[in-house]
């Protein structure tokens, strides 16, 4: 097995296909490589950036023992630079990702997250429906991720008719009750869908996942939980 340092010398020494992703016809305001599947260009149109993605495939590939093993480490190394709020390096990685196996669901994950954390929460939603539409692994929270990117994007997209908002609110709840059937991490679900209702007004509700994050021995957020008291004290039955 690799050592995380080694991995990390191998994704600096590899970077060049994405910098060669930069390299477009057009100027763009936001790099290439940091906007999901490279923005939909096609880079087999361009010599260079097609030899530089054939070369990293083959030698990651190689290395690691599978396109889809090295696919796997490049998304934990770009929820690495996301749990540092390094979005656009993030993305990179993700991207690579993609170029090594596109049918990795948790790409998409990685795409919508950061995504939603660029307050885009709609395209974020639409990376969920993909990386949904790929039977995912239960283990790893993306019906949680998809279940709260989907109501930000209910609530926060002023464009959406009434009648949008209340489907994409029903689809979230639909997402969530998903993920208490098949998620193991009930801490981060509950944590997840008490936020959800608190962003929708829904603070009774709120209390209710509470309680039964409590229930199974989770402890809430302290200033969530202050947040939530400041819209409705806690229920005392």
């Amino acid at each position: 097995m690799k050592t995380l340092p080694y991995i990390l010398l191998l994704i600096s020494i590899s970077s060049l296909s994405g910098c060669l992703a930069s390299t477009s016809p057009a100027k763009q305001k936001t790099r290439i490589d940091e906007i999901p599947m490279y923005g939909g260009m096609d880079r087999s149109q361009f010599p260079e950036i097609k030899a530089a993605d054939d070369k990293f495939i083959s030698d990651v590939s190689a290395q690691f023992g599978s396109r889809e093993r090295a696919s796997m480490l490049w998304v934990n190394q770009g929820y690495r630079f996301y749990r540092e709020d390094k979005l656009g390096m993030a993305m990179r990685r993700f991207n690579q990702a993609w170029l090594l196996n596109p049918e990795n669901p948790e790409v998409y994950a990685g795409f919508g997250s950061v995504l939603n954390d660029q307050a885009k929460h709609c395209d974020a939603m639409d990376m969920m429906d993909k990386a949904l539409s790929m039977n995912p692994p239960n283990f790893q929270g993306i019906y949680t991720d998809a279940g709260l990117i989907t109501v930000l994007c209910g609530l926060r997209d002023p464009s959406l008719s009434p009648e949008r908002r209340a489907d994409l609110l029903a689809l979230s709840e639909t997402r969530y009750k998903k993920a208490e059937e098949v998620e193991p991490d009930k801490n981060y679900l509950y944590d997840s869908w008490a936020r959800a209702y608190y962003w929708g007004e829904r603070y009774q509700e709120a209390w209710k996942v509470v309680a039964k994050q409590r229930a199974l021995g989770g402890t809430p957020n302290e200033q969530f939980i202050k947040l939530l008291k400041a819209k409705m004290m806690e229920p005392m039955d």
